[in-house]
């Protein structure tokens, strides 16, 4: 079993991150990796034992998860504390991936950064639901919020491992992601849910020049087919390839297939 990196902390101008870090010194380029509503910054455990020779890895805690503050609920603000923590950290130039919720936080950071970001990985991800300000939160999201509330970490982690993994799926995946999602808490499922009810990066994508890598997975119960080509359609310069035998958690699943991905995509 690999080791995972240690939690750590730091007291951004725009707030308290929390992150995990691997491969970190001797140059190596940076990646910024943002995870989903059912993750962490554990979620990139695969990433870290087997990219870390090659690249510095950060991965962040979410608003409202791990030791992150809580910001405002939008995609900007998100953002902004993403890129305040590399800021903290003394990165420069660094290549994001974002994985589902953290593909939108992703857009809104590539877009804020500007040349700084020198790729971008969208993972089963999509542009937002992009409700009105005056829509409160429904659908979805307020029932994955209603069942952490009411029934807990514990019951709500095994419910969301289920629609996270593909059909098939080994056991011990499948216990990996429930383990991850299971350190979800109400106030940071709630914030991240809001922000992502209100997002829309439509408007954003065409600022956005770096070269773009969009990674779906074939038996994803959660981001569905359309959304994925409608996101893809606004970078039409980007790659897109569809991970068989993946569903919503192919950094897992697939991890082999996907990490192959990336160190190929970051090195060009």
């Amino acid at each position: 079993m690999t080791m995972e990196p240690e939690v750590r902390l730091v007291e951004s101008p725009a707030g308290r991150v929390s992150y995990r870090e691997a491969g970190a010194g001797e140059g190596k380029p940076v990646v910024l990796a943002l995870h989903g509503l059912g993750g962490n910054s554990r979620t990139w455990k695969a990433q870290y034992a087997d990219l870390s020779d090659a690249f510095h890895i950060i991965g962040w805690d979410a608003p409202g998860y791990g030791q992150t503050m809580v910001v405002g609920p939008d995609q900007t603000a998100f953002a902004v504390l993403a890129l305040a923590l590399l800021d903290h950290l003394g990165v420069e130039k660094f290549s994001v991936i974002g994985h589902s919720m953290g593909g939108v936080v992703a857009q809104a950071a590539a877009a804020e950064a500007g040349d700084r970001v020198q790729h971008m990985v969208l993972s089963c991800t999509h542009s937002g639901s992009a409700a009105p300000a005056s829509e409160p939160i429904s659908g979805s999201y307020a029932t994955r919020i209603a069942t952490l509330e009411t029934e807990g970490s514990a019951k709500y982690a095994a419910a969301r491992s289920g629609m996270m993994v593909a059909d098939g799926t080994p056991g011990d995946i499948r216990a990996q992601v429930q383990e991850i999602a299971g350190g979800v808490t109400a106030p940071g499922l709630r914030t991240c849910a809001t922000m992502l009810h209100h997002a829309d990066t439509r408007p954003i994508a065409p600022s956005i020049k770096c070269p773009v890598l969009l990674l779906s997975g074939a038996g994803d119960k959660v981001v569905s087919g359309r959304q994925s080509e409608d996101l893809a359609a606004l970078y039409p310069a980007g790659r897109h390839v569809r991970l068989d035998g993946a569903g919503h958690a192919p950094y897992l699943e697939v991890a082999e297939a996907y990490n192959a991905l990336l160190r190929d995509f970051f090195a060009s």
